[in-house]
């Protein structure tokens, strides 16, 4: 008796050891990440009216990179396989609001497959190949006066989309197709039997060797009605970076077309071409410079936003920084310094100056 109890004690430490050496292998092959950034900054903004001199003086979120939270992981499937997900929420941390109109995850969520060999295929909410790409091209490294105020899209992300990225050598590619871009407006998703509202595609590519990154990417977007499901905003651009010794030379195209009647105010047809250089003048310290200019198609109207930002780096994780930029409007132009979310009075020049602390966890 006491053998077979001796027996069956040690096929069941055997057991429960072999079980908690899988466990401990499976969790090996997997992995989850939880991340975050914390921006918040005193901002100054002159002539931040549409009528009026209306200077504002404030606390805000996001001056220099916007503030976020998430989680992303991996399983390992062998063979070179993985499953992969994202999901990431943003927020204004002087509120604590959520933002990308209100959504719990409205920078990223989405789940796919990822191969060594043929890339990765993601489904749901996603940035763009515009955003992508050109995150890596902005002077003024998308502070909230770099490229993301001069096109909204440069921060843009679609609903409800199948999303390709792959490489071969030093060429990347970069895909995606939207089957309603934003489920927020009206229509913005899947409407049945109207196949084009609020369709949208993308591609995009890059070559990078070396000190060498040059960059296109394609983007269009279908109207979000019945009516003007045949209309499209059409955006081509293409730019570079160059980096020499501390500096890194920066220079971008966009070629912006649009009929779509809504959406004319927020991006009217255009030029814009840009240019600047980012130093490392220390371990710590780097200072960047850069111009953004714009020829409106439809009215006789031009403006140009040049910017100065500076980074200090008390850590790797924590940072100060500085940014200041001037707009420069003719008459019938209204660009503002910070995008959408100050307006400018037609005709009007802008001041913007930003004094932050971003925080990486």
């Amino acid at each position: 008796m006491k053998s077979n109890h001796a027996t069956r004690w040690v096929r069941t430490s055997l057991t429960a050891s072999l079980c908690t050496f899988a466990s401990f292998a499976a969790h090996a092959q997997s992995s989850v990440t939880l991340y975050g950034i914390l921006d918040s900054g005193v901002e100054y903004v002159n002539h931040a009216a549409k009528q009026g001199p209306g200077t504002v003086f404030r606390l805000n979120t996001g001056n220099r990179i916007n503030s976020r939270w998430g989680f992303t992981g991996k399983e390992d499937l062998g063979a070179g396989l993985r499953t992969i997900f994202t999901l990431e929420s943003g927020f204004a941390t002087n509120n604590g609001t959520l933002q990308q109109g209100g959504r719990l995850f409205g920078r990223q969520a989405f789940v796919g497959l990822e191969s060594d060999t043929f890339g990765a295929v993601m489904a749901g909410r996603q940035m763009t190949p515009m955003y992508r790409y050109f995150l890596a091209l902005d002077p003024l490294n998308y502070s909230s006066y770099g490229l993301s105020a001069q096109d909204a899209q440069f921060v843009g992300r679609a609903d409800n989309a199948v999303e390709y990225l792959g490489h071969v050598g030093p060429f990347e590619l970069n895909a995606l197709y939207s089957f309603g871009y934003d489920s927020t407006i009206a229509n913005g998703a899947q409407v049945p039997g109207e196949f084009r509202v609020g369709k949208q595609f993308d591609f995009g590519g890059r070559y990078r060797q070396g000190p060498l990154n040059l960059t296109f990417a394609y983007e269009q977007r279908q109207g979000t009605s019945i009516a003007s499901s045949g209309d499209s905003e059409r955006r081509y651009l293409a730019g570079g970076s160059y980096v020499i010794g501390q500096a890194t030379l920066y220079a971008g195209y966009e070629l912006l077309l649009n009929d779509v009647n809504a959406t004319l105010t927020a991006s009217p047809p255009q030029t814009m071409a840009f240019g600047g250089v980012r130093y490392k003048v220390t371990p710590a310290l780097e200072v960047s410079a850069a111009s953004y200019y714009h020829a409106y198609r439809t009215v006789s109207a031009h403006a140009i936003s040049s910017g100065v930002n500076a980074d200090y780096l008390l850590s790797k994780r924590t940072t100060l920084y500085t940014d200041i930029t001037y707009v420069i409007n003719s008459a019938r132009s209204a660009l503002s310094a910070t995008g959408s979310t100050t307006p400018v009075a037609t005709g009007a020049n802008q001041l913007a100056v930003a004094v932050g602390i971003a925080h990486k966890f």
